[in-house]
């Protein structure tokens, strides 16, 4: 099942194919004026708009929230970003997921994306709606540079959203004070380290407390920002099946045969290896059909890596990763 539309070919270099090569980037961004740019991702958007019934509005705090709660909606998984990789005849050119194709894919199959994916898309639709936003990559311990977010600037103030991890309340970020959130599963601590003139952002619950990323507030360019991107499907983050979802009272997360139900009161952890297919349509809405076309895609993925000697040991860098 080809359900994919072909929006963006691009090319990276074979090395290791986590690094992009920046004249060939460049060139590639000449050769396909606005695809990176935020504003010109208007079909997309209007989708996103009539989808949730979002009315145009000034932009402001309020009107910020009732976007973010829209789009928390949509789900983070790879679903698709491991079957994109199948069916890219040649891994020089990996295909990403623009917002008119992940807004799609929401209505026809319930999917939704990875960081990158998100964070563009919200990217494309706070800029269209009067915000200024630009994305930041974060550091995490499987890497650098391997998960990104958004500042918003509004009023003076700025704020952090992060659709990537669900984090899609507005948390201030004022470097002289710890601030402190609470979102459907858990708290957010975001604190400023002078010593590396980054934020740090932790999350809690009544059990633990466990730093999570770390940050600058510097804006990441559409070139850097695609580097990153196309490098992110080489990373062990694609050998296993993730997805995520905010639900009322808490937050689901799916990795490889189990599902985690995540409240502030603390966890519980499901196997649901006998019943995967099922679980995965009951509670996320993607159709087994689906699900198994990425379970074969990642069979496919794993061996065409191990023949071009991309493999990455067990505990290398791991890339993008759900709550």
């Amino acid at each position: 099942m080809n359900f994919m539309i072909r929006h963006l070919r691009s090319f990276i270099t074979s090395s290791h194919m986590s690094m992009v090569n920046a004249e060939l980037l460049q060139n590639r961004v000449a050769c396909l004026p606005g695809s990176l740019a935020p504003g010109k991702h208007v079909d997309g958007v209007e989708q996103f708009r009539d989808a949730f019934k979002l009315a145009r509005k000034a932009p402001g705090l309020l009107f910020l929230q009732e976007i973010l709660a829209g789009f928390s909606r949509i789900p983070y998984e790879n679903i698709s970003k491991i079957i994109n990789l199948s069916e890219s005849h040649d891994w020089q050119s990996p295909r990403i997921r623009l917002p008119e194709q992940v807004m799609v894919d929401h209505i026809d199959h319930r999917l939704g994306g990875t960081c990158f994916s998100l964070t563009f898309f919200l990217q494309s639709i706070l800029t269209q709606s009067g915000f200024t936003c630009y994305p930041v990559m974060a550091d995490m311990r499987a890497g650098r540079n391997i998960h990104c977010c958004l500042v918003v600037l509004l009023n003076s103030t700025k704020y952090l959203v992060d659709p990537g991890y669900l984090l899609l309340q507005p948390m201030e970020l004022i470097p002289a004070t710890r601030r402190l959130h609470r979102t459907e599963f858990a708290g957010v601590e975001v604190r400023f380290e002078s010593a590396t003139q980054s934020f740090d952002l932790f999350t809690f619950n009544r059990q633990e407390s466990k730093w999570r990323y770390r940050f600058r507030d510097c804006p990441t360019g559409p070139e850097e920002f695609l580097s990153h991107w196309l490098g992110s499907f080489q990373r062990n983050s694609m050998h296993g099946i993730c997805l995520t979802k905010v639900q009322k009272d808490g937050v689901l997360f799916v990795n490889r045969d189990f599902m985690r139900e995540t409240t502030f009161s603390g966890k519980r952890n499901i196997n649901i290896k006998r019943n995967y297919h099922a679980s995965i349509q009951e509670h996320f809405g993607i159709a087994s059909e689906l699900v198994e076309q990425a379970q074969e895609a990642l069979t496919g993925n794993l061996k065409r890596k191990r023949k071009l000697g991309l493999w990455l040991p067990k505990g290398a860098t791991t890339g993008e990763t759900g709550p």
